[in-house]
């Protein structure tokens, strides 16, 4: 173990604090990130990758490893010079397809699952996620594919006809559409398949190997709507494209099985992201459907997987993005709540899900499909927490107008009873998100520096039940805004907040909803906001999802009935009233929430003389992803707090 104080610059000031045992900034520099790269068909061997930061390089070096899950035997595959990914194993198991990236462009290769025999097939050039065909000879994969008939000049001047020219993931599109490309094994040749005005998002092959089930997005509803569906596209003759569902909503992740039945996860409201979805079955030949499950599931779904005859999914439940196996119209829970589930792979009897916890930035765990027992694999960062001290949350409840709003406290190692500390109250973003299952450095860092944090989820968090998500809808400041200070009221009534040395802090909505709060009370010395967008007719034209806020308020800003909640949610009318200190940040490339919704709210603060200072990230987009940009900005905001929740407030 460290020693438990060390000096610790706080920039703003220039001058030096001691901190005591916990994680300070600059330790993330050492945390470690892990990955599953592919499970092989019978679950005995896992490829996965563990990343170490490089800091001079400023960016993740990742190692590529092969381990035998039944002895336990491991191999390492790939240095980080290697620039290897996208691995796949081929049908039995007994081949892997992977990438690789160079200067040139990315490259398709093969090895065997030993790891032997490696050699390219294809490439340098464009290349997706791979998709092997039943019979081993081709993978599928999706490439954005420029239309030869866009008139703008890409990277000088854009030309946009539909509003889904600019998307968060890709940014400008420039007449891209992603497109289905088929590639030859044996002779390297990459066949691109016409797939006129759609933009391709998943594709699986029949179980014969001649046609393409894919999911696709019109290119009259990019950012427009929620829309995808389901298309078949023969591989012989002249390449039937052929439309297999029409519903108004997302049909997504499909699998075709043996029988002749297309399974898809799906539901109906083509603006809402958050709508509890179902697994549909259709017949291939007559697209009647057949079957449907989880209709009693009551939460947020994403992803759908079949293993073995049964249907797994993602699902919300009481801050933890679980796995859960179908069963009928409901969903069985395997494991524990309390971690979020990123990333699974199946095979044989088990699973290995990569999750993070409030306590754990990701960890990979052997999940048996048979008794939902899991046990950890990999903890890339056992050691790390060890010497850095997490803190392991308080967990409480507060009833608020009869609805009972989970929450937590995340207080010093040497906190004792009757030692109020200052407090600040994190608001997750969404609304339709939830705290309780993934890892926030800021949760660990602040309680060195002596402070507790607080975070809850209130109406509008997802794992709660339909009620009390659509509960947000029209209502982003009122009760939401009233839950979250009753779980500070709470706070101070327990003896762990002080009153006066209060502040709060969130990114997006959480954001949008700190901002809110410091034009509703001036409880709060200080305030730091990321991401968020005061405006929210503005938000409207400006962010990549339409159909986002058309859900959330009813409607577009000009729509009878829709402007009264656009305005009624609007923080910026009543910025006049603020008077709290505000740290503002945001990155340039975020085209979901855009830049100037801070430009905005700083603009406003600073010609009233609130004391403000705005943070741009030039590399980042929605949130702050660079370890070297994340330790920057939680030293500027521990400078904040100091300055204006424990120090006098005086601003330069």
């Amino acid at each position: 173990m460290r020693s438990c104080a060390r000096p610790f610059l706080i920039t703003l000031f220039g001058a030096w604090a001691t901190a005591a045992c916990g994680l300070v900034p600059t330790d993330l520099f050492d945390q470690r990130t892990c990955a599953i790269g592919a499970l092989s068909p019978d679950g005995s061997l896992l490829v996965y990758s563990v990343g170490v930061y490089d800091r001079e390089l400023g960016r993740t070096l990742e190692t590529v490893r092969l381990r035998d899950l039944e002895t336990g035997v491991q191999q390492v595959l790939f240095t980080p010079d290697d620039r290897a990914g996208g691995f796949v194993f081929a049908p039995g198991g007994l081949a892997l397809a992977f990438t690789r990236d160079t200067e040139a462009g990315t490259e398709v290769w093969l090895m065997n699952a030993d790891g032997t025999e490696r050699r390219r097939v294809a490439g340098p050039g464009d290349f997706g996620a791979l998709v092997w065909s039943p019979d081993g000879t081709a993978v599928a994969h999706v490439v954005d594919d420029r239309d030869p008939r866009y008139e703008g000049v890409p990277g000088e001047i854009t030309v946009a006809d539909d509003l889904g020219w600019r998307t968060l993931d890709r940014g400008e599109r420039e007449g891209r559409l992603r497109q289905v490309h088929v590639l030859d094994l044996a002779t390297g040749e990459d066949r691109a398949l016409a797939t006129p005005n759609l933009d391709v998002r998943e594709v699986v092959w029949s179980p014969d190997g001649l046609r393409l089930a894919i999911s696709a997005k019109h290119r009259r509803d990019l950012n427009r709507t929620l829309n995808t569906d389901l298309y078949l596209l023969e591989l012989r003759g002249d390449g039937t494209l052929r439309r297999f569902t029409d519903n108004p909503g997302p049909d997504e992740h499909p699998i075709w099985f043996d029988d002749g039945a297309i399974a898809c996860q799906s539901h109906a409201d083509s603006l809402h992201e958050s709508e509890p979805a179902t697994i549909v079955i259709r017949d291939v030949a007559s697209g009647r459907e057949t079957d449907r499950l989880l209709q009693d599931f009551d939460n947020c779904v994403w992803g759908l997987w079949r293993h073995e005859g049964a249907y797994y999914v993602r699902g919300a439940a009481r801050g933890s993005a679980a796995i859960f196996r179908a069963e009928g119209r409901q969903g069985r829970l395997l494991g524990k709540l309390g971690w979020n589930c990123s990333d699974i792979r199946f095979g044989g009897t088990r699973a290995i899900v990569l999750a993070t916890s409030q306590t754990s930035p990701g960890a990979l765990f052997d999940l048996d499909l048979e008794s939902g027992s899991r046990a950890l694999l990999l903890d890339p960062n056992e050691r790390w927490s060890q010497r850095v001290g997490l803190v392991d949350p308080q967990h409480f409840t507060v009833a608020v107008a009869g609805r009972t709003i989970d929450a937590w406290i995340f207080l010093p190692d040497d906190w004792e009873p009757g030692l109020r500390l200052p407090t600040v109250l994190s608001i997750h973003g969404g609304p339709e998100w939830m705290y309780g299952g993934y890892f926030l450095p800021e949760f660990h860092v602040l309680p060195t520096f002596g402070y507790a944090v607080l975070a809850a989820n209130p109406t509008g968090s997802t794992g709660y039940g339909r009620e009390h998500m659509n509960d947000v809808r029209g209502d982003w400041t009122g009760r939401p805004a009233r839950e979250l200070l009753a779980v500070v009221d709470r706070a101070v009534a327990e003896g762990w907040a002080e009153p006066d040395r209060l502040a709060v802090m969130g990114g997006s909505y959480g954001g949008h909803l700190a901002a809110a709060l410091t034009t509703q009370t001036d409880r709060f010395r200080a305030a730091a906001v990321d991401r968020m967008y005061p405006q929210l007719e503005s938000f409207w034209g400006a962010t990549d999802q339409k159909w986002f806020p058309e859900w959330e308020f009813g409607g577009r800003p000009f729509d009878p009935g829709a402007r009264e909640a656009y305005l009624r949610n609007d923080p910026f009318r009543d910025v006049a009233r603020v008077v709290t200190p505000t740290l503002i940040s945001h990155g340039l490339r975020d085209f979901r929430c855009p830049e100037s919704g801070s430009l905005i709210w700083y603009s406003a603060l600073q010609s009233q003389g609130v004391p403000t200072r705005l943070l741009r990230f030039h590399d980042e987009g929605h949130g702050i992803r660079d370890r070297a940009n994340q330790v920057f900005y939680l030293e500027q905001l521990l400078a904040w707090f100091e300055r204006h929740v424990l120090g006098a407030g005086v601003h330069d």
